[in-house]
This record gives structure tokens, sequence and C-alpha cells, in this order.
């Protein structure tokens, strides 16, 4: 079978051989005068063209090699050079220098925001960060904010912007105005009671009896810390004010000056028939009177009376979620860059060179100095197990073993550290365990 195969395919071959002898000799002379003209002019193009480029392109290749292989050369010999490299390196780094003082404030918020790798990778929500403070308002009297008393009249503007814009649609110039001038509150000529009801703010509440904030505050003895719930039961003055119980030594002449009111108007609120027409435990309406910014006074308590075990209720009361109790905001600003999670062990806080930052409640400061990549840190031990942490200072103000009050500046606010920008890192721990620091301060 196999033979068989191999016969048969060069019988094939043979046939084909003949095939083509027979093709050639009767087909040559046919093909010829087919393809004569179509190779009579590929030959011209060939002649008059195809050379003469050919010619051009080889002398323009030989000219220009003589002039770009020296260069090359050259070009080689600059980036091998070590001596110029280490020149460029210096050129580049004298050029960032020079950008860099040429550039503003390094903010944490917004550092490297510009990039491109920011461009392609951050979403939108990625730019927002929480103000805490609600507006800018203009410059009151200068009252301290770190007492529990301390309630500047223009307090309420902060608070009431949020209630105002949520319920009644105003914008902010509007809620100004409803302050200054209330519309359809009815006069009143006593102090009434108000039952909180459900959905009522100390805000709102202001609004309604166009009062401001601060005098509903101070005649129901709360801060702007404090909580409301439904139930409760405040007292409304008639207007702007507070109330003063008569102690003994009071006179009518100093209880209106120690609140900058007017006397004349104290006397005819309160219907007396004179200015010696009070009694010691009377409570007067002070109209127009204002409380005075507490005096901030070094601690002269003995350390062991700071360290005294706070009592269940005052413990639950700083650590509840209202940051209730006697912690203080810790910085000037309220803008929050970095929040306290399982990667972040504290609160940042943000600033510029200006800002103070404070201790958030009273102790003994345990370090001041230099640390690692907090930069200058102020450690303060409150007790109990309670230490805060503020860290990044440009300057500080304390030093190893003195004793603070809540409020007291402990430096200046900076980017010292591992620090993207100026702004306090503050911490809280208990028992040597962070803890998240809006648990006891807001």
């Amino acid at each position: 079978m196999k033979i068989f195969f191999q016969q048969y395919f060069v019988r094939f071959l043979l046939f084909l051989l003949r095939s083509l002898i027979l093709v050639k000799r009767y087909g040559g002379p046919l093909l010829k005068k087919i393809f004569a003209p179509p190779t009579a002019v590929g030959r011209f193009l060939l002649r008059t063209i195809g050379v003469p480029v050919y010619r051009l392109i080889f002398k323009i290749k030989n000219h220009f090699s003589r002039i770009i292989l020296p260069a090359k050369s050259r070009v080689l010999y600059l980036v091998s050079n070590r001596f110029v490299i280490h020149g460029a390196i210096i050129a580049i780094t004298l050029l960032t220098i020079g950008l860099s003082f040429g550039q503003g404030e390094v903010r944490a918020e917004t550092f490297g925001t510009r990039s491109l790798l920011y461009s392609m990778v951050a979403q939108d929500d990625f730019a927002i960060i929480e103000v805490v403070s609600a507006a800018e308002l203009p410059e009151a009297n200068p009252v301290s904010y770190l007492g529990n008393n301390a309630i500047d009249p223009l307090d309420h503007l902060d608070i009431d912007i949020n209630y105002v814009n949520s319920e009644s649609g105003l914008d902010n110039g509007s809620a100004l105005a409803s302050h200054a001038d209330p519309v359809n509150v009815p006069k009143r000529e006593a102090i009434i009671d108000y039952t909180i009801e459900s959905g009522d703010t100390l805000g709102g509440i202001s609004e309604k009896f166009g009062l401001s904030l601060s005098t509903v505050l101070w005649a129901n003895d709360l801060t702007y810390r404090s909580t409301i719930q439904p139930g409760d039961t405040l007292k409304i003055l008639p207007v702007d004010g507070l109330l003063h119980t008569v102690k003994d030594g009071d006179t009518l002449n100093k209880i209106a000056n120690s609140y900058n009111a007017d006397v004349d108007e104290t006397q005819r609120v309160n219907k007396l028939a004179s200015r010696d027409d009070i009694n010691i435990g009377e409570v007067l309406l002070v109209p127009g009177g204002e409380k005075p910014a507490p005096v901030a006074a070094s601690i002269t308590a003995p350390v062991s009376s700071i360290f005294t075990a706070p009592s269940t209720s005052s413990t639950a009361a700083r650590g509840s979620s209202t940051g209730s109790g006697d912690w203080v905001w810790p910085s000037d600003w309220r803008v929050i860059t970095q929040y306290y999670s399982w990667r972040h062990t504290g609160l940042d806080i943000d600033g510029d060179y200006n800002t103070n930052n404070y201790a958030a409640a009273a102790g003994v400061v345990t370090y001041s100095g230099w640390y690692n990549g907090y930069g200058y840190t102020v450690d303060i031990d409150h007790g109990d197990g309670i230490m805060t942490r503020y860290a990044h200072h440009s300057k500080l103000f304390v030093d190893v073993g003195d004793t603070v009050y809540a409020g007291q500046a402990l430096g200046k606010t900076g980017t010292t550290g591992r620090s993207t920008g100026t702004h306090l890192h503050f911490e809280v721990r208990v028992n040597g365990v962070t803890q998240n620091p809006l648990d006891w301060i807001r």
C-alpha cells in the first residue's frame, strides 16, 4: 500500500512538470506580450524617480550623521559625568526651597490636594471637613468662653442659625434681624414657666419668646453645653437680662453696676418704691444685665486636693457624650480636620501660628518638651488615671510640675514633629488607653 501511494505521487509530479513545460512552450510568448507594457513602465519609473530619491536620502543621512553623532557623544558625556549630575541635584534643591518660601502657609486639611495622584484617587467627600463653629460673628464684648457661666449676649446667634435656617427657611441675615426686632412676640410683665416640648431647642425657645439665648441660660442656671428634655420647665423672663438674689450688703446701685445695667430701669421693672426697697433673699430682675467674665485665677490648692477621686456622678458627667462637666474645648479654633479612630489616637483641631491651645481640665503638667513624632508636647495628669496630651506646638507656656486650671493656655499651635500643617493633636487617655476626645469635650 505504501509503495502504491509513492508511485501515485511520482506520477502526479511528472504530470505537473509536463503541464508546465507545455504552458511555457505555447503560453510563454503570449504572457510576454501581456506583461511587456507594465514591465516597461516600471523600469522607466525606477530609473527616473526611484534611483534619484534613493541617492538623495543617502546623502541626507550621511550629512546629518556628521552632525548628530558628535552631539550625541557630548550629550552622553553630560549625562554620564558625575559632576554634572551633582550640579543638577543642587539646582533642583535650591529651586524647591525657593518655591517653598514663596508659598503660603501649609494647611493640614488641604495638604497634597493639588497633586496629580490626589486628583486621580480622591472623591468629592474627601474634601469635607466638619466645622464645629457655625458662623463668623461680629466681635462681642470680651468674655471668656472657658467658664461655665461665661455666656456672651451674642452667643445665641451661633446656635440659632441652624434653628432658623431649618425651621424658618431664613438666611443668616434674617436670623440676626429676628433677634433685633422680634415679630409677633407678646409683651410680658412677669416671669413665666415654659414646659419643654418634643422638638424644642434652647435656641428655638429664645427665638420664640424674643430673648437672647444668654437670658434663657442665665435664668435657668444653664450653659451653652447644657441639654434639655421634654417635660422640663424653664423660667422665661419678660425682657433680656438676668436674675439676682439679694445678699447681705447689696444695694440697687451695686447690683446694677455689677451687671452693667441701668439702675433706674432695674427699679422700674421690679416696681420698687425706692432704691432702698430691697430685702435679703429677694430675687430681682436686672433688665439688660450681663454676667461679668470670670477672672481666671491660678490654682493654689494642694496637689492632693486636685487628685481627689471624683464622685461617680461627676465622672459619668465628664465621660458622657454631651461633654458636660468641668472640661473645656482645648483650642481657639473649632475646626476638626481628623477624628478619633482605630488608626488615629486623638482629635486633630485646625489652627494657625496665632492660635492658643488650652488645658481641657485642671491638673498637673507631667511632660513639657519635644516628644518624637508629637513635636513639642504637653501631658497633663488629671488624677483618677485620666491624662490628656497636646501635641505639635510651636511654643510652650508651661513646665513640668506646673499646676494648671481648665482653660489655661499651654502653648501656641504649630506643626512640629510628624505633621502636615499647623494643628493641635489632642488625646485623652484613661489608665493608658486612648479614648474618643469627643466623649469628653464638645
